[in-house]
């Protein structure tokens, strides 16, 4: 499936994507375990999900230009609140 929508829009969402996973990366450099990179990381899946809902299975070609656009990875899904906490 090919992702299919205005091109306006789709740069729009990537520049936001963008924006965001930069923000996150700064923040998380600065103190991963702190309340604005946790914060930052769930602006970003909350971004990702939403994209996911409107887009479906297309929405990664978004997010793999945010990917491609910035060159840092996807934060990983670990929150500090459960350091220590059994799995």
């Amino acid at each position: 499936m090919h992702l299919t929508a205005n091109a306006e829009t789709i740069d729009r969402l990537v520049e936001q994507g963008a924006l965001l996973l930069q923000a996150f990366h700064a923040e998380h450099e600065n103190g991963p375990a702190g309340c604005e990179a946790e914060f930052l990381r769930g602006e970003f899946a909350g971004w990702r999900s939403t994209l996911h809902t409107q887009y479906h299975d297309c929405a990664e070609e978004i997010v793999d230009r945010v990917l491609t656009k910035t060159g840092l990875p996807i934060p990983s899904g670990y929150i500090a609140a459960d350091v220590g906490r059994p799995s």
